[in-house]
C-alpha cells in the first residue's frame, strides 16, 4: 500500500469515514462512525495490521494498565469482528498486560474498573469498542477510544454535518432535521432543485444501513418517525455498473485508504449486501485530504465536548444491544 499521510489527534483515534463522489467529482462525506466495523474487510483485502498497531500504540503510551471491554457473553458464537477478534490484534503490539473487563460490571462512575477477575485497578487506557462507558474515565484522564466526547461529536448525523460544513477539501450532503413523512413531503416540494436527482432519509442516529430509503425524484416517502434525516442524494459515476462509496479509516491520525463497497443497488453497505473490495490507489489518494480534514474537524468538535465544565445530557453515549 502507498505511504500516506497523518496528523495529530487528540480524541477521534479510531475514525471510520464514507465517502462518495457528487457528479461533479467533488468528495462527499456522508458519514463518520463513532466506533468503525469492517477492519475484519480490510485485513483479509489487504494482509496489514497496521490499523491495530496504531492504536496499540496509542493505548500502550498511556500512564497504567490497558484495558479492553467485553460483554459477558462475548464472543458469541456466530461472531466475527466483535471485542473479542480485535482485542486479538491489538495484543500482539501492546507492550504491557492487558485487562478484560466487563462492561455490565462497569456502568457507575468512577475512576476504577472491575475487571472479569474480580480485581479493581486504575486504567491507562481503555478499547471499550462499540459499549456504552461511563464518562468518568476520560474526564479523569484515562485515554479511551474512542471517548463519548467523539461519540457526541459524530453519532448525530445532522451536528456532525455542522461541525463539518466549513471544511475545504469535501462536502456535506444538504440535509434537513425531519419526524414524518409529511415534513419531509413538504421540504421536498419546497427545494426541488436540491432534490431533482432523488433524496435519501435515514435515522439521524443508526449505523449499518438500516432504515435508509433511497429514492428517486417523484417517489413519495416511506412511513418513518422520530429523528431523521433528509438528504440531497449523490449518485457516482457507477463503477461496472454498480452503485459505490468507500469506508476511509485514519488511524491514532493516520490516514489508511480504506474498502470500497460496490453493490448493484443505491444502498452499498456490507450489512445490507454490499460487496467489499480494494481500493484502488487513485481514489485512495484523492480521498486522502479530505479524510484527514474531517478528522481534524470532528476532533476538534470532541475537544469543544471534552473542555465543557460539565458532561452532556444526552443519549448520544447510550447503546442499545
Amino acid at each position: 500500500m502507498p505511504e500516506f499521510a497523518s496528523v495529530a489527534v487528540q480524541h477521534y483515534q479510531w475514525a471510520g469515514l464514507d465517502f462518495m463522489f457528487d457528479a461533479d467529482g467533488t468528495p462527499v462525506l456522508l458519514e463518520a462512525n463513532r466506533c468503525s466495523h469492517m477492519l475484519w474487510e480490510y485485513l483479509l483485502l489487504y494482509n496489514d495490521d497496521t490499523p491495530f498497531r496504531l492504536i496499540a500504540e496509542v493505548l500502550s503510551a498511556a500512564d497504567g494498565p490497558t484495558c479492553l471491554m467485553w460483554r459477558q457473553d462475548d464472543p458469541l458464537p456466530d461472531a466475527d469482528e466483535d471485542a473479542c477478534w480485535i482485542a486479538g490484534h491489538l495484543r500482539l503490539h501492546l507492550d504491557r498486560e492487558v485487562f478484560i473487563c466487563h462492561v455490565e460490571d462497569n456502568q457507575q462512575d468512577s475512576d476504577q474498573l472491575l475487571t472479569r477477575d474480580g480485581n479493581r485497578i486504575r486504567p491507562g487506557s481503555i478499547f471499550r469498542w462499540w459499549y456504552d462507558l461511563p464518562w468518568s474515565y476520560e474526564r479523569s484522564g484515562v485515554c479511551v477510544i474512542n471517548p463519548n466526547a467523539a461519540w457526541v461529536a459524530v453519532r448525530d448525523k445532522l451536528a456532525c454535518y455542522s461541525s463539518l460544513a466549513a471544511a475545504k477539501s469535501f462536502r456535506v450532503p444538504r440535509s434537513f432535521a425531519v419526524e414524518t413523512p409529511d415534513e419531509a413531503s413538504a421540504i421536498l416540494s419546497a427545494h426541488p432543485d436540491l432534490f431533482e436527482r432523488g433524496y435519501v432519509i435515514k435515522p439521524r442516529v443508526g449505523f449499518g444501513g438500516h432504515g435508509v430509503q433511497i429514492a428517486d425524484p417523484h417517489d413519495s416517502p416511506q412511513l418513518f418517525s422520530g429523528n431523521h434525516l433528509l438528504s440531497e442524494r449523490i449518485i457516482p459515476q457507477l463503477r461496472d455498473g454498480n452503485f459505490w462509496d468507500v469506508r476511509l479509516f485514519v488511524m491514532a491520525g493516520r490516514y489508511l485508504g480504506g474498502v470500497l463497497r460496490s453493490s448493484p443497488g443505491a444502498v452499498t453497505n456490507v450489512f445490507q449486501g454490499g460487496t467489499p473490495l480494494r481500493l484502488d490507489d487513485d481514489t485512495a489518494a484523492a480521498l486522502q485530504a479530505p479524510a484527514l480534514e474531517a478528522v481534524q474537524l470532528l476532533d476538534a468538535a470532541a475537544e469543544a465536548v471534552h473542555g465543557l465544565p460539565h458532561p452532556p445530557d444526552t443519549d448520544l453515549t447510550n447503546v442499545e444491544y
